[in-house]
């Protein structure tokens, strides 16, 4: 099976295309589903019915209480596979409640490093799943063991993410501040982050709490965390706390500027722009160009910063959902285009 086809049976089958998702239903072997584990991780393998030794593809799901089990990305799987690669779903630390940790980064390093062993893995994600593919793609442990990076739309920027989800703003390129309807979701997702990137202690502790009680759809989650205080419970907490409850986009830069190096240096390491230049092999992110959570303006700053890197802006996506509309099914053609590429990358072993 070439590229192209494999490129249409991913997108038939994971966009339920009319008549061509039936067809793809009967023409291709039905993958065999087995739940494993992968570096110690729980995970679900989708085997391909007809292939030996296909190339493997390491999946990376968004932020969803159902994590590998969301219908969805259950789909894309399957599409994935019935294209004739073997793909495996873990569950990586913080990852189904939208944390991105360094953790998660050594787990999917880690991950990747087991499935190449029988030859080069894709490292495919949905939303911060592409982010941890894009961060574990960095690493030297995985030079000459990953044939593409591909994914849905994300964040390249933490500091800039943080800035966003606290006071609805973002940094264009030219440094210019940009309002930005993000979904209240997104704060939730980066207090999360910047929680469990603390060190241990009180502090951390007490912030966790907070953001514990927090339900996903809290249309103001960092209320709560305006009201706390962590008297003598360490510095980094402190600084922490005083940035995720600012509002004012004046004070960023002053109060992300009053967190420790060491806690400086933690975000820069988990955005994906800082050490562009270490991708060694094509990225391909498809983003929605009015996406709800990240502005469009985080792919566009990877691409530039790495030649290595393409950008697809599509109407075809809400986020990581597909669209419903004669606009979305038109640009399905860019659609394929952009699996085409992966699909032919992804099977380089």
């Amino acid at each position: 099976m070439d590229a192209a086809l494999r490129a249409l049976v991913v997108a038939a089958w994971a966009f339920r295309l009319p008549l061509l998702a039936p067809l793809v239903g009967v023409s291709t072997a039905v993958p065999r589903q087995e739940e494993t584990r992968v570096a110690g991780h729980p995970a679900t393998a989708y085997v391909p019915g007809r292939l030996e030794q296909a190339p493997y593809a390491l999946l990376l799901n968004g932020a969803t209480p159902l994590g590998r089990h969301h219908p969805r990305l259950v789909r894309l799987a399957q599409g994935v596979a019935r294209a004739g690669f073997r793909v495996v779903v873990p569950d990586l630390p913080g990852l189904a409640r939208g944390e991105v940790t360094w953790a998660g980064v050594r787990s999917t390093v880690i991950c990747a490093r087991e499935l190449a062993d029988e030859g080069r893995v894709a490292l495919l994600g949905i939303s911060s799943g592409t982010t941890l593919a894009l961060l574990a793609a960095e690493e030297p442990d995985l030079a000459g063991r990953v044939s593409v990076v591909a994914g849905t739309t994300c964040y390249t920027d933490l500091r800039d993410l943080i800035r966003l989800a606290t006071t609805g703003t973002y940094e264009a390129e030219g440094g210019e501040l940009r309002r930005y309807p993000a979904g209240p979701f997104l704060a939730l997702c980066v207090a999360r982050s910047v929680c469990a990137g603390l060190d241990e202690g009180p502090g951390r502790e007490a912030l966790a709490q907070a953001l514990a009680s927090v339900a996903d759809d809290d249309p103001d989650p960092l209320a709560r965390l305006r009201h706390l205080r962590l008297v003598g419970l360490g510095e980094e907490a402190r600084a922490a706390l005083d940035l995720l409850a600012n509002r004012d986009p004046r004070r960023f830069d002053d109060l992300y500027a009053a967190l420790p190096a060491k806690t400086q240096a933690k975000v820069d390491r988990l955005s994906p722009i800082r050490r562009a230049s270490r991708l060694r092999v094509p990225v391909e992110l498809l983003v929605d160009p009015l996406d709800k959570y990240f502005p469009l303006e985080h792919a566009l700053a990877l691409a530039r910063a790495s030649p290595l890197a393409r950008v697809t802006v599509t109407e075809a996506l809400a986020h990581a959902d597909a669209r419903r509309s004669l606009r979305a099914a038109v640009e399905l053609v860019h659609v394929g285009a952009f699996l085409f590429r992966v699909i032919r990358a992804a099977s380089v072993r």
